[in-house]
């Protein structure tokens, strides 16, 4: 009777090839992973500023009476007072470094922000979750073209980091932007996503993400 088997060397073969193709599929697998960690932090950020919108809106009228401007310190500094009760902190950075991952990079890898400057007039805070917000002002144009929502005034941007300082730092990857317009709260590229794409800026992939059912499918 003859026995079957399997030689050393044809076990160390067939393990060297799964080996391989572990190593092949483990950084897919893992920013699959990390993309739905995300995913599920930006539902939530959303989810917070949506409230926070609702309350402020509540309290100081709609945001076309806020008088919105782009850089004008005054101006940023009462949104992020309008806000700020409805927020749940874990630090504050009032126009300073500490709550901000820098450098920020576009989707297209180009850096947008390569350290803090206090002449930007942004403020910026920690969630007690770890997710991390700035708040800036942009013009009507700017959102316009650059962020793909059509509005007529200067608007308040919320940009969230939504794992903190971690990697990437990187827009359309982890940090994503939502806007505050005379229609209340809106995700970017709500009406045109034309930059969330390769060699994109990124910058208008928060809608996408939202109506493809909270996943990243840009590449």
């Amino acid at each position: 009777m003859r026995n079957f088997g399997f030689t050393l060397a044809e076990v160390l073969i067939t393990l060297g090839i799964i080996g391989v193709v572990v190593a092949m599929t483990m950084p897919s697998l893992n920013q699959k992973l990390e993309d739905q960690r995300n995913m599920s932090s930006l539902k939530k950020a959303y989810s917070i500023l949506q409230q926070a919108t609702n309350l402020a809106i509540s309290e100081h009228e709609g945001p076309e009476y806020w008088g919105m401007v782009d850089n004008s310190v005054e101006s940023v500094t009462n949104v992020y007072n309008f806000y700020k009760p409805y927020f749940n902190m874990m630090r504050e950075c009032p126009n300073q470094p500490g709550c901000w991952a820098y450098p920020t990079k576009n989707f297209d890898g180009s850096v947008y922000w390569s350290a803090h400057n206090t002449s930007w007039y942004q403020y910026a805070f920690t969630l007690a979750d770890g997710i991390n917000v700035l708040i800036d002002i942009y013009p009507r144009d700017t959102i316009r073209s650059s962020f793909g929502n059509n509005v007529n005034m200067d608007c308040a941007v919320f940009w969230v980091d939504i794992n903190a300082d971690r990697l990437p730092n990187q827009i359309g990857r982890d940090m994503f932007a939502f806007m505050v317009t005379e229609r209340g709260l809106q995700p970017a590229g709500l009406d045109s996503t034309n930059n969330c794409r390769k060699g994109g800026t990124g910058w208008s992939c928060t809608s996408k993400i939202i109506h493809d059912g909270w996943t990243i499918k840009y590449k």
